[in-house]
């Protein structure tokens, strides 16, 4: 697993951590249309992204994390994130 905080400090907000935890990718039965699947847990809430292959699963759900917590929190976060493309980009 990786875990990954980030320190939000929002204008006249109390400070928190934000944790992305990014588990072990898992294959998928061979009926199923991506092979691979990893499970994402943004500040507790659980979300799974699917790839060709386990990196690709992994990158993906990162890619997701991004993107949430980048629109969510926009420059809160420490350290920053730089703004992605939406996921349909």
């Amino acid at each position: 697993m990786i875990e990954l905080t980030f320190k939000l400090a929002p204008d006249g907000g109390e400070p928190r951590n934000v944790v992305v935890r990014i588990h072990e990718p898992t294959r998928n039965p061979p009926e199923k249309e991506w092979p691979w699947a990893v499970t994402v847990d943004l500040d507790g809430r659980p979300f799974t992204t699917y790839g060709v292959d386990p990196l690709d699963a992994v990158e993906n759900g990162a890619r997701h994390a991004a993107i949430v917590l980048r629109e969510i929190h926009g420059d809160a976060l420490d350290p920053p994130l730089e703004p992605r493309m939406n996921e349909s980009q």
